[in-house]
């Protein structure tokens, strides 16, 4: 029998050539786009999972409510909170930390600058990152002990083994190498390839008692059974008893009103909402660049619908061309059931038809997939892989997809086929219907709503996105770049390297600060008038005079900092958000508008600072700038030359001058540092990286949505082959009695055109409702503007049309006496 089966699928296949190849190509595209997006949701999925025990770890996220600001969202938390959660929480058995610094990392005659993940010496234990040689228990007993990745051991030590040699951090703090591990994988939050103990003397963290810097990874495991919730029940009482927001900035807040925790699944933290620098709000800190982009559960469930709509697509294309040919079996059908078939056995081989179909195409769509994976992996930025013989899950779910598929596209056809009665067929075909024109019509609508609501999503993302790129920062950001680890030198060498740096004709302007745009350590403080019950939390920056020139970045009213007025320069502050009494400052607009002050009006005003309430004079009123783009918000910001910040020197150099520039820069750096590797970019670069997810996804997206709208236009264009087929005798007559060749045109034109205009009428307020609440994640937005809504439907009308028109051509063209004797 299924012999039988397979020899008429093949004989009909091959009559139909045309709509054969059409339902093929649909489905196997389709499958293809769905196989892509499978292995990308179960990419994103597979972080951390692959670590031995991560069913019982949890992340501590934080969230901040500081007074001015709106809510922040962090995956860091404090410090002091994993001891206290160990100490004060029975369901925690164990906690560890982990901060990312930047340290120079030296063996033998090879310097590198390298991301060092500083952790608790339990670590490993907690974390059980897979050790290749060592113990994770004792690896890093020892504070000066390090254990390293396969990558570092190559990088330093070629191919002798790394065990008990040393690596100087820092420039001049030996370390011995006490464990090796597998180089991390992408899919994991855990991007250090180099670990030492945080009782180092190498760990520079600036302190460790502080509750208000969210710059520590806190990861605790829970004992087995115990609730998440019921360990973030306890966390209120932690924060009121040991956080005193008092020590920080002048409120009667208590720690447990500014701060709340949140316990998110080891596998689950990559879609937690970390964008990769740690925070989710506006106080980003270096210390949280775990090195990986974080994902987002939006994304994943936005492909995956999309998935959907591609299968549901290419299933709607067969449905439509099965029913709409059903004519053409209508004699098969009516001999089986002479012959003595049942319903049921008709449906059965329908069906198996069907999935037969969906098979083939899956074969087709594995091959395609193997073609394609190398420009897909380039499209997501790194490798993927497609074990189907080992991924059973995947290879399961794929099969699944493949026979639903077949099942779904092929049940309506089957059941109208099945139905045929067999004396109204024989006698002269009467009794054969091809379904319902009403239900084909509703597919070609669902297919073009579809295509329409996905082709607005994608011109709105690639809108958004360019208008962010393309957003007024308030400062400039070209041919700068950035020297990281100022902090190396004393304030007076590094005024030497930078009046060194200026000498040099390719070397337009150079200024040193704590921070630079794009990513830094933006510090928090405190800033009231006098009289103020509540002082705002604000940022502290600190820029030396020639900053605001070197970035371009206008003054709305007073006067710029200056090296001759002793009263512009802090000199003897430690690394806290103090100023020093009768200091002057600068603030930005956004900081005046919270203090309720115009910028003219500001110029001369004493405001409260830090914790020890100094005060401090205005001088001038600073244009907004975004530090991070259309991203978030500009924050109020305070800007005060504090001479032992200067983290980061900014260096302006002459277009077309780039390779000598840099050139300088680095033989200046090894001249003062000489122990320090350069680490240094140009400034347009962070820029760009602001932006890489985004567009990732964007490409990802906008190719799947030209792929979803070639496959409704196959499908409308089989359709409209068809239906100009079967009223070839009707436009016959109506020629004979007058009908012109655009009468035709029109008539077949204005059948295809009313399910696209009815698609504009579901996709328009689905695609509004969806849009809307994806723009609220940018703090500069397009608004939706309605030519948005109007070009899609246009363009979705053109395609039908384009579709469409040859056909209907063709059938206006035929002379009336032909069509009246085709039938």
């Amino acid at each position: 029998m299924f012999r039988n089966y397979l020899v008429v699928a093949l004989r009909n296949a091959g009559r139909q050539r045309l709509y054969s190849f059409i339902t093929l190509a649909g489905l196997t595209v389709a499958l293809t786009c769905a196989i892509f997006i499978m292995l990308f949701i179960a990419d994103e999925l597979s972080y951390n999972t692959w670590i031995p025990g991560e069913q019982g770890i949890y992340r501590v996220d934080t969230t901040w409510n500081f007074p001015g600001f709106p809510a922040q969202h962090y995956a860091l938390a404090p410090f002091p909170l994993a001891k206290a959660l160990r100490d004060k929480v029975p369901e925690v058995t164990a906690a560890t930390r982990l901060v990312y610094e930047h340290a120079t990392v030296k063996a033998a005659n090879r310097k590198f600058a390298e991301r060092i993940g500083f952790v608790d010496p339990n670590f490993f234990t907690v974390i059980r990152l897979p050790l290749l040689e060592g113990n994770a228990g004792m690896a890093l007993r020892d504070p000066d002990s390090a254990v390293i990745s396969i990558a570092m051991a190559r990088k330093f030590f070629d191919t002798a083994n790394p065990i008990g040699k040393t690596l100087e951090l820092g420039g001049t703090h030996p370390v011995t190498v006490t464990g090796l591990i597998a180089t991390p994988p992408h899919n994991t939050e855990f991007q250090a390839q180099i670990y030492v103990s945080n009782k180092s003397k190498t760990d520079r963290f600036p302190d460790k008692r502080q509750w208000f810097d969210p710059e520590t990874y806190v990861y605790v495991r829970l004992v087995h059974g115990a609730s998440p919730s019921v360990v973030q029940a306890q966390t209120p009482g932690i924060f009121r008893a040991d956080a005193d927001p008092s020590s920080i900035i002048k409120t009667k807040l208590t720690g447990d009103e500014i701060l709340h925790a949140h316990l998110v699944p080891l596998s689950q933290t990559h879609l937690s909402g970390d964008e990769g620098d740690g925070a989710t709000g506006d106080w980003a800190s270096v210390y949280g660049r775990s090195g990986s982009v974080g994902g987002s559960w939006t994304v994943v469930y936005g492909f995956a619908a999309i998935a959907l709509l591609i299968i549901g697509i290419a299933c709607f294309n067969f449905t439509n061309l099965a029913t709409a040919r059903a004519m053409t079996r209508a004699r098969e059908v009516s001999m089986r059931k002479v012959l003595g078939a049942r319903r049921s056995q008709l449906i059965t081989q329908f069906l198996a038809e069907s999935v037969l179909t969906a098979g083939v195409t899956l074969l087709l769509a594995l091959a395609l997939v193997e073609v394609l994976m190398p420009s897909f992996e380039r499209v997501i930025g790194h490798p993927i892989a497609l074990q189907l013989f080992t991924d059973w899950p995947l290879l399961l779910i794929i099969l699944a997809v493949t026979v639903t598929t077949g099942v779904l596209a092929g049940l309506y056809p089957a059941l109208v086929l099945s139905s045929f009665r067999p004396a109204g067929v024989l006698r002269g075909g009467g009794g054969a219907n091809s379904g319902s024109g009403l239900l084909r019509t509703g597919l070609v609508l669902l297919q073009f709503a579809a295509s329409i609501g996905l082709g607005i999503a994608a011109v709105v993302i690639f809108a958004q996105i360019q208008y962010a790129r393309n957003v007024q920062l308030g400062f400039n950001r070209d041919n700068i770049v950035i020297v990281e680890g100022a902090h190396h030198l004393r304030p007076g060498k590094l005024k030497l390297l930078e009046a060194r740096l200026r000498e040099n004709p390719n070397v337009l302007a150079v200024a040193s600060s704590n921070a630079a745009p794009f990513g830094g350590i933006f510090q928090g403080t405190s800033v009231s008038l006098p009289g103020q019950p509540q002082s705002f939390s604000s940022r502290i920056m600190s820029i030396e005079p020639g900053f605001l020139q070197l970035y371009g970045m206008k003054l709305l009213a007073g006067r710029d900092l200056s090296k001759a007025r002793a009263t512009d320069i802090i000199n003897n502050v430690d690394n806290s958000d103090d100023v020093l009494p009768g200091k002057s400052v600068l603030i930005n607009a956004a900081q005046a508008r919270k203090l309720g002050l115009r910028p003219q009006q500001a110029i001369n005003k004493i405001v409260r600072v830090g914790t020890s309430q100094a005060a401090a004079r205005i001088v001038g009123v600073v244009a907004d700038a975004r530090f991070y783009g259309a991203l978030r918000p500009v924050a109020p910001t305070l800007y005060a030359d504090k001479s032992n910040q200067k983290y980061v020197l900014s260096v302006k150099i002459k277009g077309g001058h780039f390779p000598a520039a840099i050139a300088t820069i680095d033989k200046t750096w090894q001249e003062f540092v000489p122990n320090v590797a350069i680490r240094r970019h140009f400034l347009n670069d962070s820029f760009d990286k602001l932006f890489d997810s985004a567009e990732h996804e964007g490409q990802m997206f906008g190719v799947f949505v030209a792929i979803a709208i070639v496959i409704a236009s196959l499908g409308l264009y089989g359709l409209a082959a068809f239906t100009a087929q079967r009223r070839t005798k009707e436009i016959g007559i109506r020629k004979v009695f007058g009908a012109r060749h655009r009468d035709v045109v029109k008539l077949l034109l204005w059948q295809f055109s009313i399910p696209v205009l009815l698609a504009n009428a579901i996709a328009w307020p689905v695609a509004w409702y969806y849009l809307s609440a994806w723009l609220e994640g940018f703090a500069d937005r397009i608004w939706l503007d309605p030519a948005y809504f109007l070009g899609a439907g246009f363009f979705a009308l053109a395609i039908a049309w384009t579709t469409v028109i040859s056909h209907a051509l063709r059938a206006a063209a035929r002379k009336p006496i032909q069509s009246l004797r085709y039938e």
